[in-house]
């Protein structure tokens, strides 16, 4: 942990051509990290590889890949393979991903999310290590066999971030991975109070270095002249994100509950402008927003509390063209802290 924070971009555009044209566009500014996500509509392997083929210097990463989206042999084998392009620069940010998410889209049961996404997590490093031979594993959850594997022209090494909000999967991060990835309106006061001491005691259970984990969090972010344009897009990210109970822990003793149901309605019913404002009373806690000066303001309070903050462009009830002048509102935030 550095009391210096390094700022990466979350490459957001819908159009693969017009993110490629926002990750040179960074990697020419000299932005930190450049990061990629999975959604129904998104492949964040595909995008890393692409942003891979075309940054010079910055980190790639994805932000999150869904675990259990893809076979343990089908994530290490592309992770292997991206890492190749980008050089070594490539980290893998992965997620177990909510349990509707992986019944309704990927079709796969998850009973037990932070032992499974141990297992995972291990079983992947086991893959991208093995360098030729029979390959077996057999856990509680993952089996592969396997006569013959060779990947001796890989590399066999990928950093693994993993994304948790629940105490039982943070321990679980903290006992697996190299480093820990905060969700999109995590508060400072729960990274720094919750999330870092349960990493902790994860770390020492397992009989690891807590000092040698890389702690990451995702930030809605929106920036432009118009701060309150920005403001009300950052508000519509917050409501929308708020919604899933399964994201209670980031709002402890029920807080901002009569908001968070308002926009479980509001998301339910179509109602963008019921979502902002529900969104409106969690915003300046849980997202940095306004003129790039502004921006750049709010993320100092990250400082020394995380070691890399990644900004997430809000793109719910936002304008595609609006979300790519975002990023380019945000990598001037990113180059001007770097520099």
């Amino acid at each position: 942990m550095n009391d210096d924070v390094e700022i990466g971009l979350v490459v957001m555009d819908e159009n693969p051509a017009d993110a490629l044209r926002i990750v040179r566009a960074a990697d020419r500014a000299g932005v930190h990290s450049l990061w990629s996500i999975d959604y129904y509509n998104r492949s964040s392997l595909t995008r890393a590889a692409a942003f891979a083929a075309v940054a010079e210097k910055a980190i790639v990463g994805t932000s999150v890949t869904p675990l259990f989206a893809r076979s343990a042999l089908a994530l290490a084998s592309a992770a292997a393979d991206v890492q190749a392009i980008a050089g070594g620069r490539f980290v893998l940010g992965v997620g177990s991903s909510t349990r509707r998410m992986n019944q309704d889209w990927y079709g796969t049961a998850m009973q037990h999310p932070a032992p499974q996404v141990r297992e995972r997590v291990e079983l992947v490093r086991r893959l991208i290590a093995h360098r030729g031979g029979p390959f077996r594993f057999d856990g509680e959850f993952d089996r592969v066999a396997l006569a013959h594997y060779e990947r001796a022209a890989l590399p066999d090494t990928v950093p693994i971030l993993a994304a948790g909000v629940g105490e039982h999967m943070v321990r679980a991060v903290g006992g697996c991975a190299d480093g820990f990835v905060g969700h999109t309106i995590a508060p400072v006061d729960y990274l720094r109070d919750v999330a870092r001491p349960l990493l902790a005691e994860g770390a020492a259970r397992a009989g690891r270095d807590v000092a040698r984990l890389r702690t990451t969090t995702q930030i809605v972010a929106a920036a432009g002249s118009d701060p309150h344009l920005a403001r009300r897009d950052a508000a519509a990210q917050v409501g929308f994100y708020a919604t899933p109970k399964g994201y209670d822990a980031l709002f402890p003793q029920g807080r901002f509950g009569a908001e968070r149901a308002a926009a479980r309605e509001a998301v339910a019913s179509g109602d963008v402008a019921g979502v902002v404002a529900a969104g409106e009373a969690m915003v300046e806690e849980r997202a940095v927003f306004g003129t790039p000066e502004d921006v750049a303001a709010q993320l100092r309070r990250y400082s020394g509390v995380v070691d890399w903050a990644l900004l997430y462009p809000p793109h719910f009830g936002v304008d595609p063209e609006r979300v790519h002048a975002n990023e380019l509102a945000l990598i001037e935030v990113a180059a001007g802290w770097a520099s």
